[in-house]
């Protein structure tokens, strides 16, 4: 891949890279909206994402090309005053980066020629502003030599993001982006910003990514208003006991306190309030390399997902019963806000090795196609040495 990623940034600029960088995509597997009661969040990284190519101008200026469009995508930013026409999300990613580190007291001056390459088969569903986002944030740091922690690093790629006022990922996918390791689930706690790599044996948890290939059956609008119940609810145990958020309570004392939240705001903080409990437990039983358990809690949440939080139609039933006939044993929707993907996890040599009449059934009912994938999970972001 990084010959390709060399070969296009000769094409686009006529000079061979000095310095190649990749960062991946990431996928959530637990804990979605956790971020917004300072909760934890399991997640991993694949071994997709995104890379870039870079050599130095001589003047002040980031020339861009994003090449993983049907057709290249160019712009330049001044450095000594960065504006954006708001005509591009992508550059306007990246004026938002190079504004905070500016805010925070660094200097990003050096021109660069800058071309962008995806993996192929990269869905844009699966973390990808925060892929985005966190390699160019390695490029700026890297070239500059900015002396900024990874954690850093992490916090400000999302908040350049959420300075946007749009929809932001969760947290955790910048963090996945920084801390992630192969054959391991990331265990992020949004409260402490800490993290812990949790191991498991890929072999005998082999899993599928589906991308559906359908628009979003939730929009922003929707996860906003689901957001807003759930600060509405910590707002009501507010009233009645000193919290910062509802994770600062014990799930005994939520689930006394919880009649005081309305019950058009109450299933939503049930939800993400069990889904702490259901993490805890999934992290155990990944240490115990309990694999079948640890799809029990994915199932379990994709209940609760259908059931509290309002996230499922008969399009994704469809396709999670079709996962269960080929003898899945747990499967979820993930990513949620990047929501058109399913995970299905099998027991070892158990994942099914033709998905013909699976997708002839699924395009005789929706007219669509189904891309599946095997689940590789991947590094965190790097320099590559060549």
């Amino acid at each position: 891949m990084i010959d390709t990623v060399i070969n296009k940034h000769v094409k686009h600029f006529g000079h061979q890279p000095t310095a190649q960088y990749f960062s991946p995509a990431s996928l959530l597997v637990l804990g979605d909206m956790s971020d917004v009661l300072k909760g934890k969040v399991l997640t991993f990284a694949l071994n997709k994402g995104l890379f870039a190519a870079v050599h130095p101008r001589e003047d002040h200026h980031l020339s861009v090309v994003l090449d993983f469009h049907e057709k290249p995508v160019s712009f330049t930013i001044d450095l000594s005053n960065p504006l954006t026409d708001d005509s591009s999300i992508y550059q306007r990613l990246i004026v938002s980066i190079l504004r905070k580190l500016q805010y925070e007291g660094y200097r990003v001056k050096k021109g660069l020629n800058i071309s962008v390459t995806a993996s192929k088969s990269l869905p844009k569903n699966l973390g990808f502003h925060a892929a985005y986002e966190t390699l160019f944030m390695l490029v700026f740091v890297k070239q500059n030599q900015l002396k900024l922690s990874d954690s850093k690093q992490a916090r400000y790629a999302y908040e350049a993001e959420k300075s946007l006022g749009e929809l932001s990922s969760n947290i955790a996918h910048q963090f996945t982006c920084y801390f992630a390791k192969k054959h391991h689930f990331l265990l992020l706690d949004t409260k402490t910003m800490t993290h812990e790599n949790i191991p498991y044996q890929s072999t005998n948890l082999p899993g599928l990514m589906i991308f559906v290939n359908r628009p979003k059956f939730i929009l922003n609008a929707d996860i906003v208003e689901r957001l807003k119940a759930i600060q509405k609810a910590t707002e009501a145990i507010k009233q009645i006991r000193a919290i910062t958020a509802l994770t600062d309570l014990t799930f005994t004392d939520f689930n006394r306190l919880k009649k005081h939240i309305k019950p058009q705001h109450r299933a939503y903080a049930e939800h993400v309030m069990f889904e702490q409990e259901r993490i805890e437990q999934a992290v155990e039983f990944l240490k115990d390399q309990d694999y079948i358990m640890f799809t029990d809690t994915l199932e379990q949440s994709q209940n609760s997902l259908k059931h509290l939080y309002g996230i499922s139609n008969q399009y994704y039933e469809d396709i999670l019963k079709q996962m269960y006939d080929v003898n899945t044993i747990g499967a979820r929707i993930g990513n949620i806000g990047y929501e058109q993907i399913i995970i299905a996890y099998f027991e070892k040599d158990r994942v099914p090795k033709n998905f013909d009449a699976f997708r002839k059934h699924f395009y005789a009912h929706y007219k669509k196609d189904l891309d599946i994938q095997p689940i590789v999970t991947g590094d965190h972001l790097t320099a590559i040495k060549k």
